[in-house]
């Protein structure tokens, strides 16, 4: 059927024939092994970080793939992910994941541990969701293009504090601390209101820009 359809279900109640979005496939299709970066932080992530269609980029910390799937869709066909996870369980669970969204071609997911060894250079952004983002910053130094942003998404506050002392110590600049809350609404004219139940505090993003060495 046509997208936009309404459709009768068996059981009298009417519904619509959608096309999915990012946010539908990445909600209800993936397989979940891992705690996700939700849409309202991979969103302000990516704004931040300069990418776009084309971009090169390093990401750890991949899991589940939530973060990685909306890297390569944002990248397009001519960009590529680079992917870190140390955890050969999740890579599996990942690749699956962008193959069933199409875009596994845009992703390279390697078993390696990022504080250890970064293989790519000359990269336009890298992004680590892991418990020691200060350990891998000697590696961003070396795979990142001067003036690329460094995202790091962290759950606490503590994390905040040793992750901004150790870009400053690695020569980061523009060093911002973030924290986004999104509350949706009841959309009912008769009674509008912000919905009982949402999600507020998930962690803490920070951005810094890589100087010249």
């Amino acid at each position: 059927m046509e997208w936009g359809t309404q459709i009768t279900l068996s059981t009298g109640a009417k519904a619509y024939v959608l096309k999915p979005t990012l946010n539908d496939v990445l909600m209800t299709a993936f397989k979940r092994v891992t705690q996700v970066i939700y849409p309202k932080d991979i969103s302000l992530m990516i704004f931040y970080s300069g990418i776009k269609q084309g971009s090169k980029v390093l990401e750890s910390g991949v899991g589940t793939g939530f973060l990685t799937a909306a890297l390569a869709w944002y990248v397009g066909n001519e960009g590529h992910i680079y992917g870190y996870e140390i955890n050969e369980k999740y890579v599996e669970v990942a690749r699956r994941n962008l193959e069933l969204i199409g875009l596994a071609d845009r992703v390279t997911i390697k078993n390696k541990d990022v504080t250890q060894n970064v293989d790519e250079v000359e990269l336009d952004a890298a992004f680590l969701d892991i418990p020691n983002p200060w350990d891998a910053l000697p590696q961003l130094n070396k795979a990142l293009k001067p003036s690329a942003t460094a995202v790091i998404f962290i759950p606490t506050v503590n994390q905040i504090i040793k992750t901004t002392q150790a870009l400053l110590k690695e020569g980061f600049i523009d060093v911002k601390v973030f924290e986004t809350t999104l509350r949706e609404y009841q959309p009912n004219p008769e009674a509008l209101r912000p919905k009982t139940f949402y999600v507020t505090h998930t962690g803490y993003i920070i951005t810094a820009r890589k100087t010249k060495q």
